[in-house]
C-alpha cells in the first residue's frame, strides 16, 4: 500500500516559491488533478516528488524521530485535504481515478499497470468516507498511515472518536484448574501463517522488476533506480513550524539530487528462485504444497492453527476471483493432506480482503465497499471445521469462538479492523471497539464455564500496525482474563518472536503471544512452520519446535524437495523449564545481561537464520528485536528502555 500513499502524498506544491505551506501544496494538488498546472507548477511537483522519495524512508524508521517524518506528514496532509476538496466539489470517482492514474504514471517509480490497478481499488472507498464522514480529517488519515512505533508525536492527530475504553466484568472466583477437561488425549498443534501464494509465480523470472513485488509472469526488469539513501542531516532545518502548520523548503529537492547520485543506475539482478525468493516475491503453489506435505509427515498432528494471509502482495491487481481461488486452494490442500479428522482453525489476514487491508463495518453494504463477501466466503469455505454458531459470527464480523474439546475454547479475532492501513477506521473508529466487546463477552462466558482459551489473531499485539487504543484496551482485556487465556498465536510480521504481556495493574508478566513466522520468504526470511504441544489438562503451552529450510540451498537443487530441519526446540535451545510469561520474562532480561549468547540465538531465529538478514544483525538490530518482545501496548516502551539500558551499559 505504500505506493498508493506515496502517489497521494507527492502530487502537491506551489509555484515560484522556495518555501511552501500545506495549503499551497493542497492548492497545487487540486490543479494537478484537474490538469491545470503550468510548466513551472509541474516542475514544483517534480521537486516535491524528489523530496518525498527519501523522506518516505521515515515510514521504515520505527525507532527514530527525524525531520523526514514531518516532511512526509506535511505532504500527506495537503494531499488528503486536496482529495477532500475535490470530492466535495462533486468530482466523480471516474474523474479522480483517471487523473490520479495519469499522475501516478508520470511521477511514481513503478509501472503503469501498478498505477492503473491501485486507483480504482482504493478511490471509491476514500471518496465514500469523505462524503459520509464529516470527522474524516486529512490529519486523521495521515496520522494513522504514518504512525511510528517509537514516537506518539509522529504526525499526531486529534480525533476524540479514537479515545474509547472497554467495560470489563468483575473477576470471577472460579478456579479454572479445578475443571475436569474429560480428556487425556495428547494435544499437538501445527502453527502455519502467511503463505502469500502467488498463482502467477514464475521460477527463473524477473525478481527485480518495476513493480513493488516481483517474480510474477509478465513482469519486466527494472532498468533504472533512484539512489535515495540520503543522510538525515540533509533534512534538518528544511521544514519549519508556523502555528499549527509546517512550511517546507523546496530547495531541498536540488540538494537531494546532488547528494543522491541522481544518475539512474542499471542493475542486473539474478532471476527468481524455483522454491521462492528472498526478495519482494511471493510463494509459488508448489512451495506451499511442500510446507503442508512436510507437516503431514509428522503423522500425529491433532489440529492446525492457520493464522491468515493466503493472498499475495500484488495489491494493485487483486480480484475477488483470485482471492477465492487461492483461499479455496489452501483449504483443499490442507484437508487433503491432513484428512478430515484433523481440525483446522483459521483466522483472517489483512491480505484476504478486497482491496487489501480494507475491512468495512457490517453496516456497509455497497458494491466494492463491503467486506460481507469475504466473511460469507470464509464461513462457506471453512464450513467443515466450524460450528453453526461459529459460522454465524464469522459472517457477521470475521471472528468466531468455538469449543474444540472439553475445557478448551479457541477464539479467532479479526483484528485487521484496527490495522492502520484500513481506511474504514476513519469512517468508524468504534467498529474496532465492538470487536473487542465481543471478545470480552466470549472470554467471560469461557471463564464462567471454567474453560481455557487460545486466541488466534493475525496481527501481533503492540506493533505499530495497530492503533494505540486497540493495543491499550487489548492489554487490559488480557490482564483481566489472564487466567483464562492460555496462549495467543499471531502471524503478519513474517518474523519469529514472542511477545510478553505485562499486567496493567502491577506490571508483572502475565501472558504470552507467539508470532509464528511465515510460510513465505517475502521478504528476506526463510520459510517455516511450528509444532506446539500443550498440557492436556490446563491447555498451557508445553513447548514449541520450529522447522525451517534454507532458501538459498533449496534453490540450488530446484528439482529436489527442500531440506527441512529443526531450527530450535524452545525449552532445550533456550535452557528453560517452561514457557510461562514469568520464565520468558526472566530469560529476556538474562539475554541483555549475562546470557548474550542466547540473545545472539534469538536474533538469528527472528529471521529463521535467513542468509539475507541474520549476517547483518548488529547490536542495534539485536536490541531492537528483543524490544519487540516486551511491547504489547503501542508507545509504552518502559520495558524496552530498561532492556536497552542494561544491554549498552555492560
Amino acid at each position: 500500500m505504500k505506493v498508493f500513499f506515496g502517489i497521494l502524498f507527492i502530487i502537491n506544491s506551489y509555484v515560484a516559491a522556495k518555501l511552501i505551506t500545506s495549503d499551497e501544496l493542497r492548492y497545487l494538488f487540486i490543479k494537478a488533478v484537474k490538469n491545470e498546472t503550468t510548466d513551472n507548477e509541474w516542475k514544483t511537483i517534480q521537486d516535491v516528488f524528489e523530496i518525498y522519495r527519501p523522506a518516505s524512508n521515515a515510514l521504515k524508521m520505527q525507532y527514530e524521530t527525524n525531520t523526514r517524518s514531518d516532511i512526509t506528514c506535511l505532504i500527506c496532509n495537503s494531499a488528503f485535504a486536496a482529495l477532500s476538496d475535490l470530492v466535495h466539489e462533486g468530482n466523480s470517482d471516474e474523474m479522480l481515478i483517471e487523473a490520479l492514474t495519469v499522475l501516478c504514471i508520470a511521477l511514481a517509480n513503478v509501472s503503469e499497470k501498478t498505477c492503473a490497478g491501485l486507483m480504482p481499488l482504493n478511490i471509491p472507498i476514500l471518496t465514500y468516507i469523505v462524503k459520509t464522514t464529516p470527522e474524516a480529517a486529512p490529519r486523521t488519515f495521515c496520522g494513522l498511515v504514518l504512525q511510528n512505533v517509537g514516537n506518539p508525536n509522529t504526525c499526531s492527530f486529534n480525533d476524540p472518536r479514537f479515545e474509547w475504553t472497554i467495560d470489563l466484568p468483575e473477576k470471577n472466583p472460579i478456579r479454572v484448574d479445578t475443571i475436569d477437561t474429560k480428556s487425556n488425549d495428547p494435544l499437538k498443534i501445527a502453527l502455519i501463517t502467511d503463505a502469500h501464494i502467488d498463482p502467477l509465480y514464475e521460477p527463473y523470472g524477473v525478481a527485480y522488476c518495476n513493480e513493488p513485488t516481483c517474480c510474477r509472469k509478465g513482469q519486466t526488469p527494472r532498468s533504472h533506480e533512484y539512489d535515495i539513501d540520503v543522510d538525515d542531516s540533509v533534512f534538518k532545518g528544511r521544514i519549519f513550524e508556523r502555528g499549527n502548520d509546517y512550511i517546507l523548503d523546496l530547495d531541498l529537492a536540488n540538494d537531494i539530487r546532488n547528494l543522491s547520485h541522481a544518475t539512474r543506475s542499471t542493475r542486473n539482478s539474478p532471476p527468481a528462485g524455483y522454491w521462492g525468493d528472498y526478495r519482494n516475491c511471493n510463494t509459488p503453489y508448489w512451495a506451499f504444497d511442500d510446507v503442508i506435505e512436510t507437516i503431514a509427515k509428522h503423522g500425529d498432528i491433532d489440529a492446525v492453527y492457520y493464522i491468515g494471509d493466503s493472498i499475495d502482495h500484488h495489491v494493485w491487481e487483486t480480484t475477488y476471483e483470485r482471492i477465492n481461488e487461492v483461499n479455496l486452494y489452501v483449504i483443499n490442500k490442507m484437508r487433503k493432506e491432513f484428512g478430515d479428522n484433523v481440525l483446522i482453525l483459521p483466522s483472517i489476514g489483512n491480505h484476504e480482503s478486497q482491496p487489501t487491508n480494507q475491512f468495512a463495518p457490517s453496516s456497509i453494504k455497497g458494491d466494492k465497499l463491503n467486506t460481507t463477501w469475504l466473511y460469507e466466503s470464509f464461513a462457506s469455505k471453512w464450513n467443515i471445521y466450524l460450528t453453526e454458531d461459529a459460522k454465524a459470527t464469522v459472517r457477521e464480523h470475521g471472528g468466531f469462538s468455538m469449543l474444540v474439546r472439553p475445557g478448551l475454547r479457541v477464539i479467532s479475532i479479526n483484528n485487521n479492523i484496527a490495522y492502520k492501513y484500513n481506511w474504514w477506521l476513519v469512517y468508524d473508529p468504534l467498529d474496532s471497539k465492538r470487536h473487542l466487546e465481543w471478545l470480552v463477552r466470549e472470554l467471560h462466558k469461557a471463564e464462567l464455564a471454567g474453560e481455557s482459551v487460545h486466541i488466534l489473531a493475525h496481527i501481533p499485539p503492540g506493533v505499530q500496525d495497530l492503533i494505540y487504543t486497540w493495543t491499550r484496551e487489548y492489554n487490559r482485556v488480557v490482564t483481566r482474563f489472564s487466567r483464562t487465556i492460555k496462549g495467543e498465536f499471531n502471524g503478519h510480521s513474517h518474523s519469529d518472536l514472542y511477545k510478553i504481556f505485562y499486567s496493567t495493574e502491577n506490571g508483572s508478566p502475565i501472558n504470552m503471544a507467539w508470532v509464528t513466522g511465515s510460510a513465505t520468504a517475502y521478504s528476506y526470511y526463510n520459510m517455516n512452520y511450528k509444532i506446539a504441544t500443550f498440557d492436556t489438562t490446563s491447555f498451557e503451552l508445553n513447548n514449541i519446535v520450529n522447522y525451517v529450510y534454507n532458501l538459498t540451498e533449496a534453490n540450488l537443487t530446484p528439482h529436489r524437495r527442500p531440506h527441512w530441519f529443526q531450527l530450535y526446540d524452545m525449552k532445550n535451545s533456550f535452557g528453560i523449564n517452561d514457557l510461562s510469561a514469568s520464565t520468558i520474562n526472566d530469560l529476556t532480561y538474562d539475554m541483555v545481561t549475562n546470557k548474550l549468547d542466547i540473545l545472539d540465538l534469538y536474533s538469528a531465529f527472528f529471521s529463521k537464520v535467513s542468509d539475507e538478514r541474520w549476517p547483518n544483525c548488529d547490536s542495534n538490530c539485536k536490541i531492537n528485536i528483543i524490544c519487540k518482545s516486551v511491547v504489547t501496548v503501542l508507545w509504552e516502551r518502559k520495558k524496552c528502555d530498561e532492556l536497552r539500558e542494561l544491554y549498552f551499559k555492560r
